[in-house]
């Protein structure tokens, strides 16, 4: 994936800046809160099964459209390309699950391989997250955000089950109390517990590196089912 770089992680609502020095192993997160806004109380955990096809544009997912990223639904996917180079943008669903079992397809139709692309999940706010992506060069990662301080467990790491360049990808999260196995196209990948969020909404995100604008990512076939024995 190259040498360390930094990294811009946005929110659309509301929007946050965090700044990341990756690989080196230095971390700086530097906030700024761009549009703050109360919403509702958390709703109620969401029936399972849950699927979106993206085919209906006002299934809730949250879309943008700015000089610098775009989140839209695209024929019947949910597609993100990002200009800016440093940045990363994600969308949640509105909904909120605990146990269950989240799969999505997901394609990098253009941009370089050089990329990032993945899944949200458990989201409470802004500060307060678990995710998991990989990118079009074959490079995976998870950790958590947790009170605004971001945390690898694992950092950017070769793995064999990555399709890479254009190919399709399962990215699959296996959510089990605080136990978590995270999967690409079948295949296990890492397994982690942790204890900090028991529920929450979940997210698609893309993100650019440094010197590597022009990701662009379509996501497909979301769902969040019961999990079954692993």
């Amino acid at each position: 994936m190259g040498s360390p770089w930094t990294r811009d992680h946005r929110v659309t609502m509301p929007v946050m800046r965090i700044h990341l020095t990756a690989r080196a192993g230095t971390l700086v997160v530097v906030f700024a809160l761009l549009l703050a806004a109360c919403g509702p109380a958390a709703p109620p955990v969401s029936p399972l099964p849950y699927t979106d096809d993206f085919s209906n544009p006002q299934s809730g997912w949250q879309t943008l459209s700015d000089v610098s990223a775009e989140v839209k639904y695209d024929n019947g996917r949910l597609r993100f390309t990002i200009q800016q180079e440093n940045l990363t943008q994600w969308s949640v669903a509105g909904r909120q699950f605990a146990d269950g079992d989240l799969q999505v397809e997901a394609q990098a139709v253009g941009g370089p391989t050089d990329n990032g692309f993945g899944v949200i999940f458990r989201f409470q706010d802004r500060k307060n997250f678990y995710h998991f992506e990989i990118s079009s060069d074959g490079y995976w990662r998870a950790g958590i955000m947790k009170d605004g301080a971001w945390e690898n467990w694992e950092d950017w790491a070769a793995h064999p089950a990555i399709q890479t360049g254009s190919a399709v990808n399962r990215i699959r999260v296996i959510m089990k109390g605080d136990e978590f196995v995270f999967m690409v196209n079948d295949q296990r990948i890492a397994q982690r517990r942790d204890a900090s969020f028991a529920s929450g909404d979940i997210g698609l995100f893309a993100l650019t590196l440094i010197d590597a604008p022009g990701t662009d990512v379509a996501f497909d076939n979301v769902s969040v089912t019961a999990v079954g024995d692993q």
